[in-house]
């Protein structure tokens, strides 16, 4: 009996924590996402444009603990070289924080196991909202990391939510990642992007870009990503990109130009 307490009382700690929608979600600074209030920081405006560009840009998964601002550079140029009618959003995802003290509702998982499915249904409800309030033509998704395997999911399990992405540095196919790690003795839920490839609309636009340095998801994990999705028949670019690794890839020039690219439908 004790052990059976014991047990339940685990479980239940590690239960995600529920809130409410966000009490004020204004779309600019708050959204909601299913159950779940998340923080975002929206650069650019629509400036007339009656169907503008929405980028919605998705952080990796900072185990370091730091704040989960990685993407707001990026936001910031893609909102200043889209031009009029360009609003880039970039997304504090479920139980992480920002610089400010912010915090979005939900389970982070400790920063590791949390591409989860109920995770990018959560997001992808928030992109939905935000699609509907600024009436957006179009839409393209850019994740890093954890970020980019959740965008990429996304692209299969909410078919036409977006017509495009860009996914940098992708553990697209999570028990091969985790295999070439030798993380084997812990199977994680977290969703691979691998898997949703043949429920993507052939219309969809993907940019897959890694570091020619990267050791944390190796450069094997995004050709063969690439590989399925040209096998599909979906418009796929790769981009090896040369003395980048995990991290500093974000900062790429490449992956600025590849989003604005995919925002203009080059």
């Amino acid at each position: 009996m004790r052990a059976a307490a014991i047990l339940a009382a685990t479980l239940l700690s590690a239960s995600p924590v529920r809130a409410a929608p966000c009490a004020a979600a204004d779309h600019v600074t708050r959204v909601d996402g299913e159950q779940e209030c998340l923080i975002i920081k929206t650069c650019g405006k629509r400036d007339g444009a009656a169907r503008p560009t929405l980028f919605v840009l998705l952080h990796g998964n900072h185990t370091s603990g730091s704040p989960a601002t990685s993407q707001y550079q990026v936001a910031e140029a893609l909102a200043a070289g889209g031009g009029p009618g360009t609003i880039s959003v970039a997304l504090i995802r479920p139980g992480y924080d920002d610089d400010a003290g912010n915090h979005s509702s939900g389970n982070a998982a400790g920063r590791g196991d949390n591409f989860t499915a109920a995770n990018i249904d959560i997001v992808a409800d928030a992109i939905a909202r935000l699609k509907r309030h600024h009436q957006a033509g179009r839409v393209v998704l850019l994740g890093h990391s954890g970020g980019a395997a959740m965008a990429a999911v996304m692209l299969g399990r909410h078919p036409g939510l977006a017509d495009a992405a860009v996914v940098v540095a992708c553990p697209c196919d999570v028990p091969a990642w985790r295999a070439a790690a030798g993380r084997t003795r812990i199977a994680w839920v977290s969703e691979s992007a691998i898997r949703t490839v043949d429920r993507i609309p052939l219309r969809t636009r993907v940019a897959v870009l890694v570091g020619s340095r990267d050791t944390v998801t190796a450069p094997s994990l995004s050709r063969e990503y690439a590989a399925a999705l040209a096998g599909r028949g979906i418009h796929a670019e790769l981009s090896v990109i040369e003395g980048a690794d995990h991290t500093t890839i974000i900062t790429a020039t490449e992956v600025v130009q590849a989003a604005l690219s995919l925002g203009r439908g080059d």
